[in-house]
């Protein structure tokens, strides 16, 4: 076990989701992120959907952002900025905490923040507007990541339905335009159904629909021998094929 702590690192993050930096720890799902960068790049909206606990963050967040950033959609380039956001009840409020993040105000004031959402309210083509001010090199692409979606769907009054409608409308404007945008979402299945009240919505994610398949004992099998080789050491096969 020395090993395992001369590392500084650990191989499982247990039931959180994979961060962005543990990439080299995730086993086991490579052929769903190939399918995936192939939707996105056919869609430019790609909704990931599954029961709780499936994976769908770690999916998208390890899985599908690395690899474009690696060049796997080679139609886009490698040269991407990433607005990962959730929802939270204020969606169009949090997509501008995510574009702000991009132009590089991690902390942004609360004026700042107000400014944008009010940019963004202006209108469905809005986001394409923000994206061809100059706040993103050239040649690079816009990915909004909206994790855990269905927090959209906890509106309280009509006012907060108006602005989950906005919201959708910025997303599937901009996929849909000829602009170097794209748009992920991942979601638990049990809300697709709440989807269908919002215009323009079941559309794009019927044509973007990746539901996250079970693992097989293989593909589980990599997902614990990985790790521990990434690591510094190894699991018996006898424990293996008792964990599997």
């Amino acid at each position: 076990m020395s090993s395992v702590f001369g590392t500084g690192r650990v191989a499982y993050p247990g039931l959180r989701a994979f961060s962005r930096e543990e990439f080299d720890l995730f086993f086991g799902r490579e052929s769903c992120v190939d399918e995936m960068v192939d939707t996105l790049g056919r869609t430019c909206f790609l909704a990931v959907l599954g029961t709780s606990g499936s994976g769908k963050s770690s999916l998208v967040r390890t899985g599908l952002l690395n690899s474009l950033e690696l060049g796997f959609l080679a139609s886009a380039g490698s040269t991407w900025r990433i607005a990962e956001m959730r929802p939270r009840g204020h969606p169009i409020r949090s997509l501008a905490i995510a574009l702000l993040a991009i132009q590089g105000i991690d902390t942004p004031e609360e004026a700042e923040i107000e400014i944008l959402s009010a940019f963004l309210r202006r209108g469905p083509r809005s986001l394409i507007e923000w994206a061809n001010s100059g706040h993103l090199p050239p040649r690079a692409n816009l990915i909004v990541l909206a994790d855990q979606f269905e927090e959209l769907f906890r509106y309280e009054d009509y006012s907060g339905r108006e602005e989950a409608e906005a919201f959708v409308k910025l997303l599937v404007t901009a996929a849909r335009e000829d602009v170097p945008i794209y748009v992920a979402i991942t979601m638990r299945s049990e809300y697709l159904g709440a989807c269908t009240l919002i215009d323009g919505l079941p559309e794009v994610i019927n044509r973007g629909l990746y539901l996250t398949p079970r693992m097989t004992r293989e593909e589980c099998r990599q997902a614990i021998v990985g790790p521990a080789e990434v690591c510094g050491f190894r699991i018996e096969d006898g424990l293996v094929n008792k964990l599997l």
